[in-house]
């Protein structure tokens, strides 16, 4: 199975599990390169040990919903958009059609630094509309597909929860 990773610095990555080896762990192909990975998971809320190649590294993955995930790798952190093979192709039929609503979610729980749309604005997609911290960390948060803004729910200052609607979208008219 194929998996598609990116990152909120729009990094790409393409990872395959090639083979499941049981206790042995997993024969990966990222980005054309095989690797071996065992992942155990310590404590079933998040926290993993990874060794990959024979190097060890600690493990946090916070779910946000189905495709978002935060994940913090040695004290790195990512906020990682991921696609099995199937939703990739679902999300390339659906974005053929006529432009769709958005609304634009919260990925984890956190503050808003700053919030830089107005309502009537146009937006394009992969546009940051505002700023989120969480975790002492400065996140941007874009539009996945863009429209005009209809509606500003949070302003700077508001805490939020993951999953939270922060702005809506309306269709861009000129898209169609």
């Amino acid at each position: 199975m194929k998996y598609f990773l990116k990152t909120q610095s729009d990094r790409r990555l393409e990872v395959e599990v090639a083979e499941d080896q049981g206790e042995q762990g997993f024969r990966l192909v990222v980005d054309g390169e095989e690797c071996q990975a065992v992942l155990r998971d310590v404590d079933r809320l998040g926290q993993y040990a990874l060794v990959l190649d024979g190097r060890s590294y600690a493990v946090s993955i916070e779910e946000t919903d189905e495709q978002h995930l935060y994940v913090n790798i040695a004290g790195e952190s990512w906020q990682v958009i991921a696609e099995d093979e199937r939703e990739k192709a679902a999300g390339a039929i659906a974005a053929q059609g006529p432009p769709k609503a958005e609304q634009i979610k919260a990925a984890m729980p956190g503050v808003i630094i700053s919030v830089s749309a107005e309502e009537g604005q146009t937006v394009g997609a992969g546009e940051t509309v505002a700023v989120l911290e969480a975790m002492k960390m400065q996140n941007e948060v874009q539009s996945q597909h863009g429209g005009v803004v209809e509606s500003l729910l949070v302003a700077s200052g508001d805490r939020v929860e993951a999953g939270q609607v922060l702005i809506k979208l309306a269709p861009n008219p000129d898209a169609e």
